[in-house]
């Protein structure tokens, strides 16, 4: 758990509050001892107070995960958008073939997305992509062997994306994340030998 200056500050005001209460309440429940019922007022009121003091702190943290909770979707909503984007704008320039300035531009906003959001993993394959792509579009056309070669990569990279969107929620053995990506390749590798 992370302990901020803030929190620091609140746990140490909690601290003299409780001290100087528990010196007054103690003090106020001597003076009472002639009226018996006065004490047990005193005590239903410093029992209510520390319900209330305790309360105050769970809801305090309740709201911080809330919020965190809250960042952490919005994130993963954001990672996901991007993702989305890449894939569809890789599938419109595969079927097009042909390849422009625009083309390049909205290639290069797109980079510059998954700049704010991907994991180390996915920019450094998506840096590969790119220069497999680089090549594959000097003539300014992908055709069908660049695809197949530009594919490949995809394969590699959804494989990282996948586990960029996974952070956190399953823990997969090393042997599982080799297994995972050897299918993905293989997967690509029996669509390309499909001669339609």
């Amino acid at each position: 758990m992370k302990v901020s200056s803030k929190n620091i500050l609140i746990i140490a005001l909690a601290i003299i509050l409780s001290i100087s209460c528990y010196f007054l309440l103690k003090a106020l429940y001597l003076i009472n001892v002639d009226f018996p019922y006065s004490q047990e007022i005193l005590a239903a009121l410093i029992g209510t107070l520390i319900t209330i003091f305790i309360t105050a702190i769970l809801l305090n943290k309740q709201t911080e995960v809330e919020l965190l909770k809250e960042e952490n979707l919005k994130i993963l909503e954001l990672k996901v958008s991007i993702y989305n984007e890449l894939f569809k704008y890789l599938e419109e320039i595969f079927l097009k073939q042909d390849l422009n300035k625009k083309d390049i531009i909205k290639l290069k906003l797109i980079n510059q997305k998954l700049s704010m959001v991907a994991s180390h993993d996915v920019l450094r394959v998506f840096g590969k992509f790119i220069d497999e792509f680089n090549e594959a579009s000097l003539d300014k056309k992908i055709l069908e062997h660049d695809v197949d070669d530009i594919l490949n990569i995809v394969s590699e990279l959804s494989n990282s994306i996948r586990y960029d969107l996974l952070e956190g929620k399953r823990i997969e053995k090393q042997s599982e994340k080799a297994a995972i990506l050897k299918q993905i390749l293989r997967n690509t590798e029996m669509l390309e030998k499909n001669k339609i």
